[in-house]
């Protein structure tokens, strides 16, 4: 059976962390104090998103620009209509569990 959980330790404000778990590539984003997590692929070229910038909920492709909503997945812009994938987040024993069932 495969372990479909991560638990890691919380992030400062406007910061991510990578992560490759069973092959999953997921970014742990928080923003402005709240923790979200999404696929670490931008959906126009493939590439990852960890150098991006957060800014008000959204985090932006480096190579880019194209804006994702780290709530929903939703990308903002021309450059591509495809959203990322999104993970379930949530707090356990003072880490971030994140669930990727």
């Amino acid at each position: 059976m495969t372990d479909t959980k991560i638990l890691v330790e919380p992030l400062a404000d406007n910061t991510t962390f990578a992560i490759e778990h069973n092959g999953e590539k997921v970014l742990l984003c928080n923003a402005a104090g709240k923790h979200y997590a999404v696929e670490n692929r931008c959906s126009h070229q493939n590439t990852p998103l960890e150098n991006g910038r957060i800014r008000q909920g959204y985090i932006c492709c480096p190579l880019h620009g194209v804006r994702f909503d780290l709530k929903t997945g939703e990308p903002k812009g021309q450059l591509t209509r495809i959203p990322l994938k999104t993970f379930a987040v949530s707090e356990e024993n003072g880490k971030i569990r994140i669930d990727l069932a």
